[in-house]
């Protein structure tokens, strides 16, 4: 029964395919012309590109240079070899410490990193030239 229902499911869909394969597609030239001619042009701004970039800029200045973005992604991705950590301006040893560890031991302490850094997202100054192991 099951053979005979997929084998019927199969026969339909390809039907309905080859119906379908057969369609013919034409292009009406005046429509095109009228969508295009109906089109507002877009104009790039170069000061209001700046402008808009300023927040960002000013997020960084405020962690002493450092951007929550990068710290955020270095430790999502290189986080048990403690290159955030490097980024954010820690101690040669805690980095060689979070790699002895096989990862921050086992991984939890980049993970409970990656999370401290998402949540203070706004001020990661105490972060930064932060010596400990455990920077939280």
């Amino acid at each position: 029964m099951k053979k005979l229902l997929i084998t019927l499911t199969l026969v339909l869909g390809l039907a309905a395919f080859s119906n379908n394969a057969n369609a013919a597609y034409t292009i009406d030239d005046a429509q095109v012309e009228n969508l295009f001619a109906s089109a507002t042009n877009a104009s790039f701004n170069l000061v209001a590109d700046v402008a808009e970039a300023a927040p960002v800029m000013a997020v960084a200045s405020e962690n002493g240079g450092k951007d929550p973005l990068i710290a955020v992604l270095l430790d999502f991705f290189l986080g048990g070899f403690g290159i955030h950590r490097f980024y954010l301006g820690t101690k040669t040893m805690t980095g060689i410490g979070y790699i002895l560890t096989c990862g921050g031991i086992f991984g939890l302490v980049p993970f409970i990193d990656l999370i401290v850094l998402a949540v203070n997202w706004d001020d990661i100054s105490a972060y930064v030239d932060n010596p400990k192991f455990f920077m939280w």
